[in-house]
């Protein structure tokens, strides 16, 4: 009887395609997940959420309430003011002397601040936005990309209350830097008080 040699040479190409397809498969899902971790390692580290408490204190001290009032929970509006960007620039919301605006900004440079922001604990809406920018979507079209990622993932369904959102940039051996491609970005978030 003849063995039929061209059948295994078939079989043979067959299992090292459906292999390959597998690996590359494998490879692409473990490339998105390491992507996504990557990006995850960049919200709410510990390290920034205690520089975040300290912050907390001391805009809280300097009348933060004021920052609150601007806010505007009308989240059908096109100009829906649902994020307040402010810093130590921001000289009119504080009670304060022009001594105090130096120390903020040498806080702020110590402690590698970009932006700071103010808004809602609940979050929750920001996670059903799409391509639409219209309302509170609107939010999207006025940040970064990565801000906007991270807004994303904060929810606080329900909850009451205010956030404060720091920003932080460094570069990869942890010194302050600004609008250099290489900059990562690091964001704390940390309630601020109740509605």
């Amino acid at each position: 009887m003849k063995k039929k040699k061209g059948f295994i040479f078939v079989e043979t190409i067959v299992v090292i395609v459906v292999l390959l397809t597998s690996l590359l498969y494998l490879y692409n899902s473990f490339i998105a997940l390491n992507t996504t971790e990557k990006k995850r390692l960049l919200y709410d580290d510990v390290s920034y959420l205690y520089k975040t408490y300290y912050l907390r204190k001391y805009f809280t001290s300097q009348r933060l309430d004021r920052m609150i009032e601007n806010l505007s929970k009308d989240y059908s509006s096109s100009n829906t003011n649902f994020l307040i960007s402010f810093g130590c620039s921001s000289m009119d919301v504080f009670d304060n002397y022009a001594k105090e605006g130096t120390f903020c900004e040498i806080l702020s440079q110590r402690l590698h601040i970009a932006n700071l922001y103010v808004t809602y604990y609940d979050l929750s809406v920001l996670q059903e936005c799409d391509n639409n920018i219209a309302g509170l979507c609107n939010t999207f079209s006025r940040v970064n990309n990565d801000l906007g990622d991270y807004l994303r993932t904060l929810g606080g369904k329900g909850q009451p209350g205010y956030r404060l959102i720091v920003e932080f940039m460094e570069d990869g051996k942890g010194n302050f830097c600004s609008d250099d491609p290489k900059c990562l970005r690091y964001y704390a978030t940390i309630k601020v008080g109740d509605l």
